[in-house]
C-alpha cells in the first residue's frame, strides 16, 4: 500500500504521472518521462517572460542572455539583433513556440 504524504520544497510532481520527485530531476524515476526543465518553473511563465524581453529588447540579445545563450547573445549585441532581422526571426520562433534554451529544452505557451 503506497503512502500519500506532502511534497518538499525542493520536490515537484512528475508531469506524467503525478510521482514526487526532485526538482532538479531532469527525468522521472517511477515513468522515465522527461521534465519539462531542471529548474522547477513552468514553461508558460518562461515563455511570456521570453517573448516581452524579445519584443522590447530584442535588437540587445536580452532574451538570449535570459535562457543561457550568452554566445549568441553576445553577437546580437554588438550587430543589434543582426540589424533587427535577428531578433524579428527569434520573435516568430518564440511566437510559433520553437525557441530552444541553452540545454535544447523548448520554451513554448502551452
Amino acid at each position: 500500500m503506497s503512502e500519500f504524504r506532502e511534497k518538499n520544497i525542493d520536490e515537484a510532481f512528475c508531469r506524467s504521472c503525478g510521482n514526487i520527485i526532485k526538482k532538479e530531476a531532469e527525468i522521472c524515476p517511477k515513468c522515465g518521462v522527461r521534465q519539462l526543465n531542471s529548474q522547477g518553473t513552468t514553461v508558460s511563465n518562461n515563455w511570456l517572460t521570453l517573448f516581452l524581453l524579445c519584443f522590447f529588447l530584442g535588437v540587445f540579445g536580452a532574451h538570449r542572455f535570459y535562457v543561457g545563450k550568452i554566445g549568441s547573445g553576445i553577437a546580437m549585441l554588438l550587430t543589434f539583433g543582426g540589424c533587427g532581422i535577428w531578433a524579428l526571426v527569434d520573435l516568430i520562433i518564440i511566437l510559433i513556440g520553437n525557441f530552444k534554451d541553452e540545454k535544447g529544452n523548448i520554451i513554448s505557451k502551452n
